[in-house]
């Protein structure tokens, strides 16, 4: 896919539903479960989760991606009903991600390695404008922070069954950080939580190892 060069105001980007957006090419990427039984380092974390069976409800989401020379946003798009509250232990709240590699050996489907980390934006429903900034390293080290160093705005609208989530951030980072550079390229995978059907970390749907996207120079 393209991460396309846009000249659209920041304001008209950061609203999920404005007309800038309707111009912008959009992809639809299949969403499946994300693999958890048998996997010794998914059990080490949460021998509950690790038995999950019934993960995985939501099955595409469609991805839009522009910038403008300084900052990077990145549109997603998806079915779902609205959980954006927790009343009770037992309930959870929608959230999607999308991950970028920190190395050109760095896998999706592992969340990364000690030595090929990988960097995603995590959004969640009951946030209001900031998501989380997050590295891994494997399953189970996703190290989460939410600061000012390289903060990630967020905005979110819940219509017609669907949601549509603009993440943002600067395209130079200094800590080890995704970075983006017009004229190259990154990789880029996508994750989607289901609070209704209880989701929490491992139990997502996810889009498969990362897919190539050329930045316009």
């Amino acid at each position: 896919m393209k991460i396309i060069r846009t000249a659209s105001a920041t304001e008209a980007l950061l609203d999920p539903l404005n007309a800038a957006w309707g111009s912008m090419p959009d992809k639809a990427f299949p969403l499946v479960p994300t693999p958890l039984n048998g996997n010794p380092a998914i059990k080490r974390v949460s021998p509950f989760i690790e038995k999950s069976t019934d993960h995985g409800t939501i099955s595409e989401i469609r991805v839009a991606a522009v910038h403008n020379g300084a900052d990077i946003f990145v549109r997603l798009n998806w079915a779902s009903d609205k959980h954006d509250k927790i009343v009770d232990l037992d309930e959870f709240v929608d959230g999607a991600a999308v991950m970028f590699p920190l190395t050109k050996n760095a896998s999706a489907f592992t969340m990364g390695s000690e030595k090929d980390p990988v960097n995603a934006w995590y959004w969640k429903a009951n946030r209001e404008s900031r998501a989380f900034d997050v590295v891994a390293q494997g399953y189970g080290t996703s190290r989460r922070t939410s600061s000012d160093k390289h903060p990630i705005t967020s905005a979110a609208v819940h219509r017609d069954g669907r949601w549509a989530l603009v993440l943002t951030r600067s395209m130079h980072a200094k800590d080890a950080r995704a970075q983006f550079k017009p004229g190259g390229e990154t990789g880029m995978a996508f994750v989607a939580w289901d609070g209704g059907n209880r989701e929490r970390s491992g139990r997502k749907s996810f889009s498969g190892d990362f897919i190539r996207a050329l930045i316009d120079a």
